[in-house]
């Protein structure tokens, strides 16, 4: 629907919007909002940080620097990104998995995969975003703010032919104390891009490199009065074709090799890590012409892993997957069934099934329900990581989650959009970093099976052209039995927000002026190692304007962290201050 292409997830953790030169905006009319990942975020921006208002997602940073997502109440190993399809996977810690060295000037707004949507992906949650079309487009920005913080980036496409386009990008931001006083922060970043797009084919090649050196002090779960630090360095080179209309018939293939650097550091223990990992990946899917009423999805994926380690060895697996799901589809009916069947180096295949449907009560109202099962091997890290603060566990299994949700979607008018879903997840043989007592480590431990329970409200409500809102509500519950487990605390999987509100704005009262706000409130677990309140009030602002008499040049000012909360998203670690600043968007 035309709605569903407008939507907005609001600029709030950097700034810098694309502008609309003189030709498009020689009108009386106000514009309509543009939708892309650029919309949200600077050019420069971390990927991650445009998913701080999108409904179903929880992002946890440590200072900007570090990004662990969320969905569905999942702990970080359980969600993560993917791109054009191939999901990006790091075999050393899914801690990593928000790290995309693109910037979010050539990426689609994000999509949010669960249930059926989710094949081959993150084991609750993937959020998958697209290249998009190659249109020549040129952009510089520059900015400054709080904490010393600057950035500066560079997108430079040229259209050799109508269907044939090159660019190159490249980038860097620093920022000091983002959270504790020696907390820096520094990321570079540089890359190309070559693509070909007609009516219904578009092929990508993308090469890009990226490197990051942060302070880590309380990251991670290590004390906050030892200092640490880390460096990463990630080459990802990948390569996708498609061909059709991903909503009928279509063919889509990709390939991604990705290699990745951790160096972490904790000089006061005399302590390193160096750890380097290789990820090579290709998946192959699509969806046949209907043949009397009836049609096949498939897709089929395979993955190589590697890592080379100071403290956790050596380390080679491989995986693959196939999943078959015909379709059925009537006047209001549609029904989807099949199977997918995962293998994987030293362990049993495992078969998961997968089950959907969809009823139209009404041409405004649809129904629907689906069962499906998903399975992920821990990371490295889980299994064989040594540290003074945390250690791994070699005896971890297989992590199943079974899932059930039903719930109901519409489309009331042009200018509406709302769906509620309830789902049941069944988690077994979780794994989660445990705390035996206020002096122990973080262990990774089996706390067994975990019955999650959940509902989900999104309302998206678009009255004018220039102004769109969005809410949504999250409500999650986790059930485990005492006698079957039971420690002092929990860092990432039972500790989550029980209720998660969100709203988002973003309004264009003129035509040279964006207003957008995101409001999140949530009230969390108790957890022992929290000192702090259970309730977290996240608020971000940003005014764009665009003078008239340069129209391809955009002042973005923006408040982040209004309230200046301290709630603290990771328990017993310092959360970011409130961080105000200024940048300029040049683009023709």
């Amino acid at each position: 629907m035309a709605q569903e292409k407008r939507k907005w997830i609001p600029l709030i953790a950097a700034l810098g919007v694309v502008s609309v030169c003189a030709e498009e905006i020689a009108t009386n009319e106000i514009p309509s909002i543009v939708v892309t990942a650029a919309a949200q975020t600077a050019g420069n921006a971390a990927i991650h940080e445009t998913l701080r208002a999108e409904p179903g997602v929880v992002l946890n940073s440590q200072g900007g620097s570090q990004s662990d997502l969320s969905v569905r109440g999942s702990s970080f190993s359980g969600a993560g990104l993917s791109l054009g399809g191939v999901t990006l996977r790091n075999p050393q810690t899914e801690h990593f998995n928000a790290e995309l060295p693109v910037p979010a000037a050539m990426l689609s707004r994000p999509a949010v995969l669960t249930g059926m949507d989710n094949q081959g992906g993150h084991l609750v949650g993937t959020v998958n975003f697209d290249l998009l079309p190659m249109s020549g487009k040129k952009q510089l920005e520059a900015g400054f703010g709080s904490d010393q913080r600057d950035w500066q980036s560079a997108l430079v496409q040229q259209m050799l032919t109508e269907t044939l386009g090159i660019g190159v990008f490249a980038g860097r931001e620093s920022a000091d104390g983002v959270d504790y006083d020696d907390n820096d922060y520094d990321r570079e970043y540089a890359g190309g891009h070559m693509q070909f797009h007609n009516d219904d084919t578009k092929i990508d090649l993308l090469v890009a490199h990226q490197e990051k050196e942060f302070g880590a002090r309380g990251y991670y779960g290590v004390d906050d009065s030892r200092y640490a630090k880390e460096e990463t360095e990630e080459t990802t080179v990948y390569l996708s074709a498609v061909k059709g209309d991903l909503n009928a018939a279509y063919l889509r293939s990709g390939i991604l090799w990705r290699e990745f650097y951790d160096d972490y550091y904790i000089p006061s223990w005399n302590y390193a890590n160096h750890h380097r990992s290789r990820n090579s990946s290709a998946f192959f899917e699509g969806r046949t012409l209907e043949i009397n009423n009836w049609s096949l999805g498939w897709r089929t994926d395979a993955e190589e892993e590697r890592i080379a380690s100071s403290s956790m060895g050596d380390h080679h697996r491989t995986r693959g997957g196939i999943s078959l799901l015909p379709q059925w589809s009537g006047d209001r009916l549609k029904l989807t069934f099949g199977v997918r069947s995962e293998f994987f180096t030293g362990e049993s295949p495992e078969y998961l099934p997968q089950a959907g449907a969809e009823y139209m009560l009404t041409d405004l109202l649809t129904a629907f329900v689906s069962y499906t099962e998903t399975v992920r091997l821990p990371s490295y890290t889980e299994l064989y990581y040594l540290s003074p603060a945390s250690s791994g566990n070699s005896e971890l299994n297989p992590q199943k989650e079974q899932q059930t949700e039903f719930g109901f979607k519409g489309i009331p008018s042009e200018f509406m959009d709302w769906k509620i879903s309830a789902f049941y997840r069944r988690s077994k043989d979780t794994v989660d970093w445990m705390k035996a007592g206020p002096a122990a480590s973080w262990d990774a431990t089996d706390v067994g099976s975990l019955d999650i329970y959940g509902t989900e409200m999104q309302l998206g409500w678009y009255p004018e052209q220039n102004i769109e809102i969005q809410l949504a509500y999250t409500w999650i519950y986790k059930d485990r039995k005492a006698s079957d487990f039971d420690q002092y605390a929990s860092r990432y999987a039972l500790d989550y927000p029980e209720h998660l509100g969100q709203v988002s704005l973003l309004w264009r009262p003129v035509t040279s002026v964006e207003i957008g706000t995101v409001q999140a409130l949530r009230r969390q677990t108790d957890n022992a190692v929290r000192t702090g309140s259970d309730f977290g009030a996240d608020s971000s602002f940003v005014v764009r304007f665009t003078p008239p008499q340069a129209p391809c040049t955009t002042i973005s000012l923006l408040l982040n962290n209004a309230w200046d909360d301290d709630f603290q998203t990771f328990p017993g670690q310092r959360p970011a201050e409130r961080f105000a600043g200024i940048s300029l968007t040049l683009n023709w």
